[in-house]
């Protein structure tokens, strides 16, 4: 379990002027926590932390690859250099999958806040942010029985979800996955350890897109989960079935000691289509709601990273805040295939399938990383199936 120190009388910052709010301790709020910290913008600017959950527990696992030091993330606990592709193992260089618990990067970004005094934490939910000419009112819920619940907070600079509209859209799917951690029963070792499988289609799909991760930490342990791309999510009851029959129909005798479960959503109405905010603007949407999720993977913990490193030295530099602008082609390309998995959910098995056993590893990697040129981007599309993507393509032209 997992406590953030700096506990306050709501009284007391209630009666301060912050430079800077965080709505949210996840990781896209903490990423900035940090860059701010580390870019020396809270040597003599202060910045309060809004948090609605007290207890900052191990509720989630982050998995990302990339060419990032491992110097920079401590936190990482497990990598692997290897993938398994339809019982192949492939090298990935020049990538690296990393896999992490949440407790292990809370824990390092308290450590680095607690250089500085000027780092508050308030356990309230963040009602509504109103950008009032030079400044930002943040009304918080401190949901306490001691005073009247809802407060006025002034900022110089409000940064959370309450930064963005609520959009709606016709492409509404989800990724959501369940997920245990086992190990062997007997002891013994029945995980190949030296490489992790990322999109195993060889499960029951049921009419949908349904594929499996295995990460073994070594021979006797491993994450195994079933993650469903649908317009319904995945309910846990379903995939612990699921799981318990892949690991019969495998030979893994194992005794489950975590269960794991979330749901994002996969949509493009996040996208950003502008490259920095405007200069007047002082609320900047942070995490889901600037676009920090790929819609097409759910993958976002660097983007994250990056995003609160981009904001800190715009703000060092006094320039424009960045957004997370992606390239229009890179926006048309996941639209397409979410369109294609809203109306034909059951086709992408045959979509990655057939990336998968035309593409080298690394190379679909770096597509999905948003990496590659239009050449190459053409040489994957033509071992896709093209009438489905081209019958998408126009019937998305002709509406």
């Amino acid at each position: 379990m997992y406590v953030f120190l700096g506990l306050f009388d709501v009284w007391f910052f209630l009666e301060k002027r912050y430079n800077y709010i965080i709505q949210g301790a996840g990781a896209s709020g903490l990423w900035l926590a940090y860059w701010l910290q580390k870019e020396g913008l809270l040597t003599d600017k202060s910045l309060l932390i809004v948090e609605c959950d007290a207890f900052k527990r191990n509720d989630r696992t982050w998995c990302f690859w990339g060419e990032e030091l491992l110097e920079q993330m401590p936190f990482v606990d497990f990598s692997w250099n290897h993938v398994q592709v339809f019982g192949e193992s492939q090298r990935i260089d020049p990538y690296t999958y990393h896999h992490c618990r949440s407790k292990a990067f809370y824990d390092f970004v308290k450590t680095a806040l607690e250089s500085t005094g000027h780092v508050d934490w308030c356990f309230g939910r963040v009602e509504k942010a109103v950008q009032n000419e030079g400044r930002v009112e943040v009304k918080i819920d401190t949901n306490r029985e001691d005073d009247s619940g809802i407060h006025t907070i002034v900022a110089d600079w409000f940064f959370g979800s309450g930064g963005a509209s609520v959009k709606t859209s016709e492409i509404a799917l989800w990724q959501s996955f369940v997920g245990w951690r086992v190990k062997s029963r007997s002891g013994e070792s029945i995980f190949h350890s030296d490489s992790c499988t990322l999109m195993d289609f060889g499960i029951e799909q049921m009419g949908k897109t349904r594929f499996l991760y295995v990460l073994p930490f070594n021979g006797r342990e491993a994450l195994i989960e079933v993650t469903q791309f649908d317009k319904e999510k995945l309910q846990i009851e379903d995939g612990e079935r699921m799981l318990r029959e892949i690991c019969v129909a495998r030979g893994w005798e194992v005794s489950v000691t975590e269960l794991e479960y979330n749901a994002i959503p996969m949509s493009s109405v996040f996208d950003c289509l502008k490259r920095f905010h405007k200069r007047d603007v002082r609320i900047v949407p942070l995490g889901v709601a600037a676009g920090a999720l790929k819609p097409t993977t759910g993958y976002g913990f660097v983007r994250m990273m990056q995003h609160g490193k981009s904001i800190a030295v715009a703000l060092k530099k006094s320039e424009s805040i960045p957004t997370l602008y992606r390239k229009m082609r890179f926006r048309f390309y996941d639209d397409l295939l979410l369109r294609i998995l809203y109306q034909h959910p059951e086709k992408g098995k045959q979509i990655f399938d057939q990336l998968f056993q035309h593409k080298r590893a690394t190379t679909v990697l770096r597509f999905l990383n948003e990496k590659t040129n239009f050449f190459q981007e053409i040489m994957i599309f033509l071992w896709l199936p093209k009438r489905l993507f081209l019958s998408t393509l126009f019937a998305k032209w002709k509406s």
